[in-house]
């Protein structure tokens, strides 16, 4: 899964994946407790693999200095059922939700009011003034960019349908700070060796 985030909010990762099972509809088979803790780190989602569940791409500005827990600009995750299959009969779908926390220091009551009313509260709503240091504390829905693959063994083969590439990434540009890394570097260079000799 990848994450742009571009909502300003503080932090992106308390979403839930929920997955439906077998007709379940109204309330979901299996309900996790926030992006981070699916996907193995808690407590924020810094850059970490392992054989089942990893982050290796978490981009910011300030690179790995950057605490987790914080606003980074992109994300990309794994996590792998192989251990703990999610087993289904005839159907399953797979959700997760955009929300995050969101704080809000004495004298920033203007900006609490703008953030409350464009993004509607999750959980147990606004926590108010629960230190003199804290004006509002919450979980809040949010809007991010999120993008998916699944992989699925069925006993059938089904239609999938195509993306488009061109389309999916048009609005997508390299950060001002984002480094190329070695092989984009190579694979350049290639290019353009291979461009000063027409083919």
């Amino acid at each position: 899964m990848g994450v742009r985030v571009v909502d300003d909010g503080d932090w992106y990762g308390e979403g839930e994946v929920k997955v439906y099972r077998d007709g379940d509809t109204d309330l979901p088979t299996i309900c996790g407790t926030g992006l981070e803790d699916y996907v193995g780190s808690a407590w924020g989602l810094g850059r970490f693999h392992s054989a089942y569940s990893g982050a290796p791409l978490v981009l910011s500005e300030k690179g790995d200095a950057e605490p987790m827990g914080t606003q980074p600009d992109m994300v990309g995750f794994y996590r792998w059922h192989l251990p703990d299959p999610i087993m289904f009969e005839r159907d399953v779908r797979v959700t997760i939700q955009q929300i995050g926390a969101q704080g809000f220091a004495p004298g920033q009551e203007a900006e609490f009011e703008a953030y409350a009313r464009d993004h509607p509260v999750a959980g147990n709503g606004w926590l108010r003034d629960l230190s003199p240091a804290l004006l509002a504390w919450g979980i809040a829905e949010r809007v991010d960019d999120y993008c998916a693959t699944a992989f699925v063994y069925c006993t059938e083969a089904q239609a999938v349908p195509r993306v488009d590439p061109a389309v999916a990434t048009a609005d997508i540009a390299r950060f001002p700070y984002e480094p190329m890394g070695p092989t984009e570097l190579l694979a350049r260079s290639i290019a353009g060796y291979e461009g000063d000799l027409g083919g």
